[in-house]
């Protein structure tokens, strides 16, 4: 196709002319070359033949309109100016302007085209020598010098922006983008048939697209956001798929200090490209979304971080980068930047068997929504050190701070605290003290979610009781993320992701007990060892404070620590250490149940099976098999109690301690519940024997449903149900 002009503003730039700074460069009359007006005599300016591509093509002498003629003419000049100085062949100027489908009269066409435009762009007596449209062998070229063009003008004053823009010279060069995107008078070569036309008016067009960006991206830089906006408002067929001036509009709401506008821009523009496109953001607009995330001032805006309020523009924009001079004032001092504020607690040093777990919480988030993470488990399974873990390993990723706060919902009796009071510490850990702030919730949640509005918070919530307690503190900022960990599981509380920590297989809890008591002492009783980790039943604060109880006694062997944990009444006992303790861990649970939940609890510990389903409970109850479901039921919320399948329970063996010491404190309803137990296990006996329920030799009458004296018959018993309990 030739030699075209340039295609983009944004090419490649050369050595900067203070010159070129101020928008004066030499003149070039080449079409389709760089170069800028040069001052003319106003005789000879009078006389000039001028061109106009960008719009509907037109042709001037001095002020004086010249007749072109049907727009293939005008589509055969077009192919000739924008390849100034290049031979047009023959067959090359047809398939530029005809295509696939010439004339019949092949290149013979031609000269009937040729001739005409020459008469109408060339002065009075002009030779065909001196024609602005020369005939050579095979073809026809335009002449340089012979014209001023729209074309060359565009190409002078881009070439001068690119170089202001360079040299830093923002000013002159959004002047420049100003005057060249002035030359366009709609439609480059509007109306005019045939491909290299086509090709000509998309090359045109994404040059001025390009002119508009760069035109947006020096008001971004000079601080003058809301005409930045406006700007690509007015951008001429803008693209929904436009990533670049995607980016700009994401850094111009940004610097009017709307940065939650920002990151729902990126969200939408990727949300758009997904799908519709099946893809995702390029680099660089990922790059702005991060600098919006780690609010980077410099990267967005050209500049170091200022102080920002929403809708600032000019007036409170710093002066721009411009070129270095011998006479520039200092520059203020900028404000210290506000200090990130981490209150997390230290990481433990062996966090072990929790791999998929860490994974799960630490999986990459929808940038421009709250992530919630939800984390419950048994009391000492090892939640805080997981979500601690999680959130060190988060932790750069969130700029404006990583906050904890703890609940003590399992603290000391009524201890646990209050949204209130946890929003007045949240508060000022993200604004500092400010003075009384009120003790309302609801204007406390106002206050917080305003406060947290532009932010990018890592927020870890821990030893939470119920989702009413956590709602309050979920901030508002898009890309935050909360870990909320406690015993209690949290249903309504809207997560995106919910985990239920586990305790330790027997693997896993030798490896965290070697790693306390060191690999020599470990190895010298890899059984006793084996036999401890069971012991502790998997869980981690029962083998830190075993791990604790052999450091602090070199003498003792891991066997004989195991010989004081055999009994069970005695296990419990030597799972403590100073204020560490197991049991005590366990009570905590127990003291929050209402009292129903508290007896269901007690009588789990004399079921004489490991795993159970509603029915045994029922039986020791007195209540309907349904009823004790949705009390089993509320008691695996808890995390007292585990469900391994459906419908049915097991208890943790260090849970069946502690339920049985429990049951110790009440022994006559302890009685009357091993009875019951008895009572059903006989029944089941009888009515699966060969003797039939009347023929069994010893025990009670069982020859109907299973009921104790005083209390409701257990609905839905079935010796089916019986054998299921066994």
């Amino acid at each position: 196709m030739g030699t075209n002009t340039a295609d983009t503003v944004g090419s490649g730039v050369g050595a900067w002319d203070p010159a070129d700074a101020t928008g004066t460069s030499a003149a070039t009359d080449t079409a389709g070359t760089a170069g800028a007006e040069d001052a003319e005599d106003a005789a000879d300016a009078a006389d000039r033949l001028r061109l106009d591509l960008l719009g509907p093509v037109g042709a001037h002498r001095g002020e004086a309109p010249l007749d072109l003629g049907p727009v293939r003419r005008q589509a055969v000049l077009a192919a000739l100016v924008l390849r100034a100085e290049t031979l047009v062949t023959h067959q090359q100027l047809l398939d530029d302007v005809w295509g696939p489908e010439p004339p019949g009269t092949g290149r013979r066409v031609l000269p009937s085209y040729v001739y005409p435009l020459r008469k109408a762009l060339d002065a009075p007596g002009t030779g065909p020598a001196a024609s602005a449209i020369r005939g050579e062998r095979g073809g026809y070229r335009f002449v340089p010098g012979q014209a001023r063009t729209d074309i060359g003008e565009l190409a002078g004053q881009s070439a001068a922006a690119r170089r202001a823009k360079a040299a830093g010279d923002l000013t002159t060069a959004l002047d420049g983008c100003t005057r060249a995107l002035n030359l366009f008078r709609g439609e480059p070569l509007a109306g005019l048939p045939g491909p290299f036309a086509d090709a000509e008016r998309q090359r045109l067009a994404r040059q001025r697209r390009t002119l508009h960006q760069e035109r947006t991206e020096c008001l971004v830089l000079l601080g003058r956001y809301t005409e930045a906006l406006d700007e690509l408002l007015a951008a001429p067929a803008a693209r929904p798929h436009d990533e670049p001036l995607a980016a700009l509009r994401i850094r111009a709401l940004y610097g009017s200090g709307r940065q939650t506008e920002a990151l729902a821009a990126y969200q939408e523009t990727r949300d758009r490209l997904r799908g519709e496109l099946g893809l995702e953001p390029g680099e660089e607009l990922r790059r702005v979304h991060q600098g919006v995330l780690r609010r980077d001032d410099l990267m967005l805006l050209g500049r170091a971080p200022l102080p920002r309020t929403a809708g600032s523009d000019a007036a409170q924009a710093p002066a721009p980068p411009s070129a270095p001079t011998l006479a520039s004032a200092p520059e203020p001092p900028l404000p210290p930047p506000r200090p990130r504020r981490n209150e997390l607690p230290g990481d433990t040093a062996w966090l072990v068997g929790r791999e998929t777990e860490l994974a799960l919480l630490t999986t990459p988030v929808p940038p421009g929504s709250v992530s919630v993470a939800a984390v419950d488990g048994t009391a000492g399974v090892g939640k805080t050190a997981l979500v601690v873990r999680a959130a060190w390993t988060l932790h750069d990723q969130y700029p404006d701070g990583c906050l904890f706060v703890d609940l003590h919902a399992h603290g000391v009796p009524h201890g646990s605290l209050r949204p209130q009071r946890a929003l007045h510490r949240l508060i000022r850990a993200v604004h500092g003290a400010d003075g009384e702030l009120t003790d309302e919730l609801d204007e406390l949640v106002t206050a917080w979610r305003a406060a947290t509005s532009s932010l990018r918070l890592l927020l870890v919530v821990d030893d939470a009781r119920s989702a009413e307690q956590v709602r309050p503190l979920l901030p508002a900022g898009p890309g935050s993320r909360v870990l909320v960990a406690g015993r209690q599981r949290l249903p309504g509380l809207d997560a995106d992701r919910r985990l239920t920590v586990e305790p330790l297989g027997t693997g896993e809890a030798v490896t965290l007990l070697t790693h306390l008591l060191g690999e020599a002492r470990a190895e010298q009783e890899p059984e006793a060892a084996q036999e401890l980790a069971r012991r502790c039943g998997g869980l981690p604060l029962a083998l830190r404070i075993t791990g604790a109880r052999l450091q602090n006694r070199p003498s003792w062997t891991l066997a004989h620590l195991v010989g004081r944990m055999s009994d069970d009444e005695r296990r419990l006992g030597e799972l403590r250490a100073e204020d560490r303790s197991v049991e005590a861990a366990f009570r905590m649970s127990y003291d929050q149940l209402t009292p129903d939940l508290q007896r269901v609890f007690r009588a789990l510990g004399q079921s004489p099976t490991a795993e159970f389903d509603g029915l045994t409970p029922a039986v020791m109850l007195g209540r309907s098999r349904q009823d004790t479901e949705d009390l089993l039921e509320r008691l695996v919320d808890a995390s007292l109690l585990q469900q391994p399948r459906l419908s049915r329970y097991r208890l943790h063996d260090l849970v069946r301690d502690h339920t049985r010491r429990l049951a110790a404190a009440v022994p006559e309803e302890t009685a009357a519940d091993r009875a019951a137990v008895l009572h059903l296990y006989t029944a089941a006996g009888r009515i699966a024997s060969d003797w039939g329920p009347e023929g069994f030799p010893t025990g009670p009458d069982v020859s109907h449903s299973p009921s104790r004296t005083g209390r409701t018959p257990t609905h839905g018993w079935t010796p089916q149900a019986a054998n299921c309990s066994t």
